[in-house]
């Protein structure tokens, strides 16, 4: 299970950690330290309801930097979920929910508790797992930046990072396959990651599929409008937890809490928030309409300044108007009383007519709760992403052969030193003339050079003279057929 830490004994019991070893990173570009929190066997997964686990897994605690609210490099932590197996995996960043407690967060594991059963889910089904606590929760400082888009997307992107550089630390390399899920208020930051990688990142984040399950994308105008109208809503405690958190990060939006609370709630609530508390202590504190919280001065700003500081926050930190270029699946439920599913339906309406790549919205009840929902949605993505993965052989899951023929994919010379790399592609069945793109991607998942060529009778025959100054190291030849992806490792020896 990737047990190459050199001098260390991890001591293990019926599934049980007897002790927790923590060990130095090698220096790098985010990864601080790994800690091994747990293992667990096939037969331990299937126990638990996953059907058919494919493998067993160990789970770990990254500390990694990222910049915090004011923009200065700080310690957050994720959980890692690693699959037993030789294969180069893809990867899936799994963004939880709305979460108050800092001990609730993923990195402080608990192997039936909230998200954490959806690591062990993914990595059953070969695929690795990083689950960002996010600023503020977990091991990290300071406020939480509750739907704050950009800070959470790239608190997220450095989760990633710090799982790829862990993996390449043990030798373990991920393939470049990249899947983004994020349920309730994780779905708020998948989009937000998946268009930030797409605006900003396209060259290191090789992007295959994003996945919401009723998220709140619609900032402004739907939570606003909650808290204009006169009507009972139990959003009160998260509508406090985002203008607390935007106060801490956006300074000179708020004078005090008093410019956004009213009293008592001014007093009462805050304390409430430092990451000791859970929704149940908030909860009682709140009125029935959560407009109650508000001064009646902010609320006309709301209303009638559109243009004013805090409606322009609001509508920055939107995530469902931009032009996805790799496919998006939107679930919801027109039941959920927690999130309104007008904000799947409004992103929905929004991504399709901005064009782009396909996106899908599926409704997985209409009598469900919130809670629920979210059940429903996670297994209908896991099923999703599993028939997009590369499998350990380099073909796509669902890629159909020719008739007699075996799907293969093979690079030479490798290891290469030196002039032209050879690449063919025998036996898949695709129409003569198909566009086919061939990408070397380096072991931090960032692309590194690209050809495009056709595909010939079912079969294709590509040279590409690799740059000579690429350093030695493991990469991917990544082939891309219509509908269809290999991968294969190479090595670059000079």
């Amino acid at each position: 299970m990737h047990k190459r830490y050199s001098g260390l004994a991890l001591a293990l019991a019926a599934g049980s950690m007897l002790s927790m070893p923590q060990w130095a990173i090698a220096d790098g570009d985010v990864l601080e330290s790994a800690e091994l929190i747990i293992e667990r066997s096939a037969s331990w997964l299937e126990s638990t309801g996953i059907d058919a686990a494919e493998h067993s897994v160990a789970v770990y605690k990254l500390t990694y930097r990222t910049p915090n609210l004011q923009g200065v490099n700080s310690l957050a932590t994720a959980a890692f979920v690693m699959p037993e197996t030789s294969c180069e995996l893809p990867l899936v960043a799994f963004i939880h929910g709305t979460m108050f407690l800092k001990a609730d967060a993923p990195s402080a594991w608990d192997d039936q508790a909230g998200s954490k059963p959806q690591g062990y889910t993914f990595g059953a089904y070969g695929f690795a797992c990083v689950m960002p606590d996010l600023l503020g929760l977990g091991g990290s400082a300071g406020r939480h930046p509750y739907l704050n888009a950009r800070v959470n997307a790239r608190t997220t992107l450095d989760a990633i990072r710090a799982a790829r550089e862990f993996q390449e630390q043990q030798g373990a390399p991920l393939n470049s396959q990249l899947f983004l899920m994020g349920s309730s208020a994780g779905s708020h930051t998948s989009l937000a990651t998946a268009r930030m990688i797409q605006e900003e990142q396209a060259d290191e984040f090789q992007l295959a599929a994003t996945a919401g399950i009723n998220g709140p994308y619609v900032v402004s105008p739907i939570l606003r409008d909650v808290m204009l109208e006169d009507q009972v809503n139990n959003g009160g405690a998260n509508l406090v937890y985002m203008l607390l958190g935007y106060q801490a990060a956006y300074p000179g939006l708020f004078n005090s809490v008093a410019s956004f609370l009213v009293n008592p709630y001014r007093s009462t609530l805050p304390p409430l928030y430092n990451g000791l508390h859970t929704v149940f202590d908030i909860i009682p504190q709140l009125p029935s309409v959560p407009a109650d919280l508000f001064p009646a001065a902010l609320r006309q700003e709301l209303a009638n300044q559109p243009n004013s500081p805090l409606n322009q926050k609001l509508r920055e930190n939107n995530v469902f108007n931009w032009t996805p270029q790799t496919p998006v699946r939107l679930c919801y439920c027109s039941s959920d009383y927690m999130v309104p599913p007008e904000n799947s339906l409004m992103a929905y309406d929004s991504l399709t007519a901005n064009g782009g790549a396909p996106v899908e919205l599926l409704e997985m009840s209409s009598s469900a709760s919130h809670g629920v929902c979210g059940d429903m949605g996670r297994a209908n993505v896991t099923a999703w992403f599993r028939t997009l993965k590369v499998a350990c052989n380099g073909v796509t899951v669902g890629m159909s052969p020719s008739e007699g023929a075996v799907p293969a994919l093979r690079v030479s010379p490798n290891p290469l030193s030196s002039g032209l790399l050879h690449v063919d592609l025998t036996g898949v069945q695709a129409p003569a003339g198909g566009e086919v793109a061939i990408a070397l991607i380096d072991a931090r998942g960032r692309t590194v050079q690209q050809q495009v060529g056709r595909l010939a009778g079912g079969s294709f025959h590509g040279a590409l003279e690799v740059l000579q100054e690429l350093g030695p190291g493991l990469y991917s030849v990544v082939v891309d057929l219509p509908g269809h992806r290999m991968v294969q490792r190479l090595v670059v020896a000079r």
